[in-house]
């Protein structure tokens, strides 16, 4: 017996589910919530997850008009790695005449996904992503389309995609050799939920090797950054495993900001009480105290990476995928 082959979701379809009209529903796709009621938004929201409703396809309209539109998804807007990279993403696209539409999904699966669907919704002509990795079937509806894709900073093995990184791994390595030359007996990693996020596994993955040519016990801590009193725990709880010299390695910037204003609430000085190095050299980061140690990641350099191979795929380009990588520079201050 013939597996019965599952037909796409319409719009009607969405429409009737909620008990609204098409041209609600196709409001909303584009953007148009203003003019819909707040609960209906939330009702055309839900039934699009839940029956994986997608707009129509790109190519036909691809076919009769250039958009000039490029859609950027970032992961959390106010990492400071979005926003140096946001900033490379535009200095090519106004070199060539290209806009750009931005899309911040603060590291939620179910908002990623309604993006996705919006910008679609508006004939992006490439897309460049620094996903949930919980989306996949959404982009390769877009690869199939014929939509370019660039993944910047994180990795997806299952899509087979242009991708722009760092070398995340070797110069965690690096930078936590400095440390441990240093003297330092405890290196904690804090690091904000992996769930699988590319960068955050490799600078998980190199910690944890480090450590152990150390001889020495890994001691990680997974922060939700929601969760104020979730930090101040693992952080106190660190401090005060034993007498012995001690220092931090935090995953990103933002982690690295709020690593510090707790260690000024507790009282601890740096590097006197407590070492403390990270990733994402922000202009802060020589501000305070005595000046942050940090991998200076090259995000500027690789937004306009990212976008530089959306041109050359757009221009013809069918070679395969490549992955780009580019390297971090340890910026030592007097933070260890």
């Amino acid at each position: 017996m013939k597996e019965k082959k599952q037909t796409k979701v319409t719009i009607n379809e969405v429409a009737a589910y909620v008990g609204v009209s098409k041209s609600t529903v196709s409001r909303y796709i584009n953007g148009r919530t203003n003019e819909i009621s707040t609960e209906k938004v939330k009702k055309i929201k839900k039934a699009i997850e839940e029956l994986h409703y997608r707009p129509s396809q790109l190519a036909q309209g691809l076919k009769v008009r250039k958009s000039k539109v490029i859609g950027f998804i970032v992961a959390d807007i106010t990492n400071p790695f979005s926003v140096a990279t946001l900033r490379g993403v535009e200095e090519i696209c106004d070199e060539y005449g290209y806009s750009i539409m931005v899309c911040n999904t603060d590291n939620r699966p179910e908002k990623e996904r309604e993006m996705l669907l919006k910008l679609n919704a508006h004939y992006i002509e490439g897309l460049i992503i620094n996903t949930t990795g919980q989306n996949n079937d959404i982009l390769q509806d877009f690869k199939k389309d014929g939509v370019p894709i660039v993944l910047v900073d994180r990795k997806l093995s299952e899509l087979k995609v242009d991708t722009v990184t760092t070398n995340n791994r070797d110069i965690t390595i690096q930078l936590l050799q400095q440390m441990y030359e240093r003297g330092y007996e405890h290196i904690a990693f804090f690091t904000e939920p992996v769930d699988g996020i590319s960068p955050r596994e490799e600078r998980k993955e190199a910690y944890e090797q480090t450590a152990m040519s150390k001889h020495k016990k890994p001691i990680i801590a997974e922060i939700d950054l929601k969760q104020k009193e979730q930090l101040r725990e693992e952080l106190v709880h660190f401090v005060q495993l034993s007498q012995q010299k001690k220092a931090i390695l935090a995953a990103n910037g933002l982690l690295m900001l709020k690593l510090i204003s707790e260690l000024v609430e507790l009282g601890l000085k740096i590097p006197e009480d407590i070492g403390i190095a990270g990733f994402d050299d922000t202009e802060w980061y020589k501000l305070i105290g005595p000046g942050i140690t940090t991998v200076a990641q090259p995000s500027h350099e690789m937004g306009k990476a990212a976008m530089q191979k959306i041109k050359t795929r757009l221009e013809g380009d069918e070679s395969a995928p490549q992955t780009i990588q580019l390297d971090g520079e340890i910026i030592v201050r007097k933070s260890l």
